[in-house]
């Protein structure tokens, strides 16, 4: 019973962790609107870029890696990095 029940947790927090890792999303930046935090790449993906992000770092043009999560249906950054 004791193996059993310790196999549940360790398939319930395997699963957890995999859900909790971050997409990404490689591709050319086609604007960056530093106002309002929005980045758009080249594909039309559109990515709001967490407070994290120092935006004045990012320049259009450039090819990047952006790794995100997806929270109220939006797609949110949490880090751009050059290719």
């Amino acid at each position: 019973m004791k193996t059993a029940l310790a196999t549940m947790v360790g398939v319930v927090i395997a699963t957890a962790a995999i859900a909790a890792i971050a997409a990404e999303s490689k591709g050319t930046i086609e604007k960056i609107d530093p106002a309002d935090r929005v980045l758009v790449l080249s594909s039309g993906e559109t990515f709001t870029l967490a407070k994290n992000v120092m935006v004045e770092t990012i320049k259009e043009g450039k090819t990047v890696v952006v790794v995100f999560d997806e929270k109220d249906g939006k797609k949110v950054a949490s880090a751009v990095t050059e290719e």
